[in-house]
């Protein structure tokens, strides 16, 4: 059997351990030290997480964890292992599709719910230097006006946790609290487990979660499914790069060849236009003498019509 405990920096862990009802107290302690009293949560209801396509040919999503907080904030948490297309637009995404009948018909568009997505990054997604990033709905700069914040309706979070240094974590910062916990989950420092229950209780649990040999096994199958997705990707996205460049190629050897061509039946008319008989011109062309024939019709042609456009 495998010793260690599981990432609970892992979606599947993450989910199985703050998204079931038993620990919500936990999701809301996390959430606190996050969002830093914007709103204070006081308690929670999880909400299914499967939001299915509403057109045949639409895209089904699956958020990691979604729920309702006591004053109405619906909060979609995802936890994100590898780099898998644009982020913030991804979240906007899911942001629409949270946001999906909400409304009932006659409400005012002021009674939409507040939304805050939070991705926790498993890499570095952007070239910032902090951890923590807040996106809202901005009015860019003009002319006459400075940026301004346009709506806090929606609110997304991005979490880079390896740029979360824990060293510096302090029982002072319950942020830097949890981020140990998500990174470090073995070593977490005695002092935060005596002095925040919630983290003690998410250690505990965790625990119990590893040494289930069940556990491990969906685990093991879920980041199976996870690497057979991403290879099929990669070949996927190889297979297209390959085939885009013997397109390319195929191209500009077409486009070469073609070039080629025209040049040696220029040659070909200059040939003939200096006097030199069809048979000479075949021999240094390679054309036939039938080609050769063609070229030199289509020549005095276009010379007869050159002459006349000259003297009308």
């Amino acid at each position: 059997m495998e010793s260690g405990l599981l990432k609970p920096s892992s979606d599947f862990v993450f989910a199985n351990l703050f998204g079931v009802e038993k620990h919500k107290r936990l999701l809301v302690c996390l959430l606190n030290a996050i969002l830093k009293g914007q709103p204070t949560i006081k308690s929670i209801t999880l909400l299914n997480p499967q939001h299915k396509r509403q057109r045949k040919d639409g895209k089904s999503t699956t958020l990691d964890l979604e729920a309702k907080t006591d004053n109405g904030t619906i909060v979609d948490i995802e936890i994100q292992c590898e780099r898998d297309g644009n982020l913030v637009n991804r979240a906007m995404y899911h942001q629409a599709r949270m946001m999906k009948d909400e409304l009932n018909a006659g409400e005012s568009y002021d009674s939409c719910p507040n939304l805050i997505s939070i991705w926790l990054t498993d890499y570095h997604e952007t070239e910032r230097k902090h951890h923590t990033h807040e996106a809202v709905y901005m009015f860019k700069a003009n002319p006459f006006d400075d940026i301004e914040v346009a709506s806090e309706k929606t609110r997304v979070f991005i979490i880079e946790l390896p740029k979360v240094n824990i060293k510096k974590a302090s029982i002072n910062d319950m942020f830097s609290v949890w981020m140990y916990f998500l990174k470090n989950p073995e070593f977490v420092p005695s002092e935060f487990l005596a002095k925040v229950p919630e983290v003690h209780e998410a250690l505990e649990e965790l625990k119990v979660m590893s040494a289930d040999e069940d556990m491990r096994n969906r685990y093991r199958a879920h980041l199976r499914a996870q690497n057979d997705r991403i290879s099929r990707e990669s070949n996927a996205e190889a297979r297209g790069l390959a085939k885009g460049e013997a397109m390319g190629e195929a191209k500009g050897e077409a486009k070469g060849e073609a070039k080629g061509l025209a040049l040696m039946k220029e040659a070909a008319r200059s040939m003939l236009a200096e006097g030199m008989s069809p048979e000479a011109v075949s021999r240094c062309t390679k054309f036939s003498i039938e080609e050769i024939l063609s070229l030199r019709e289509l020549y005095t042609i276009c010379v007869f019509i050159l002459i006349n456009i000259v003297f009308l």
